[in-house]
């Protein structure tokens, strides 16, 4: 594992790896705890300066054998989430840590389900056409895998 990182970075080997914000997380569980670091990348304030007017994720959440997830902890305007994580992959698949494999998150506040939510399911659709990666839409706090964002095999 690389042993300057940047001051946005942290490098987890343990069990799960957590990000927060706003009362809205997820924990990312790591399968090769303790021989794997994942990398923990703050985007909002960190990897994109705070300050600027730019859109962005909240987090990317790396794991340098498997995927890279931009995360995105929302209140509740999953279209606002979509933008903010379009603003992102860009500016992450440029960064000199980024994978070769890409997925992304939005945890949201209750209500809809998102997948009854027409919007939603077109908004999923086009992000997926458009990037050519994986987009989760979760209305609640939850333990996920890393093999849950990787593109479907056809």
């Amino acid at each position: 594992m690389r042993s300057n990182l940047p001051s946005y970075v942290s490098s987890h080997s343990g069990e799960w790896i957590v990000v927060r914000e706003n009362q809205r997380s997820a924990r990312f569980r790591n399968p090769s705890e303790g021989t794997i670091a994942v990398l923990k990348v703050k985007v909002d304030g960190g990897m994109i300066a705070p300050g600027t007017e730019a859109l962005r994720a909240d987090y990317v959440v790396a794991h340098p054998k498997v995927v890279d997830v931009v995360v995105e902890l929302k209140g509740g305007n999953v279209g606002r989430a979509i933008d903010q994580i379009r603003a992102t992959v860009p500016v992450w698949r440029k960064h000199p840590l980024a994978g070769p494999v890409h997925a992304a998150l939005v945890v949201r506040g209750q209500g809809v389900h998102p997948q009854t939510s027409l919007l939603t399911e077109k908004l999923t659709r086009r992000f997926q056409k458009d990037f050519a990666m994986k987009l989760l839409i979760e209305t609640r706090n939850r333990d996920y895998e890393f093999a849950e964002f990787l593109p479907e095999q056809s």
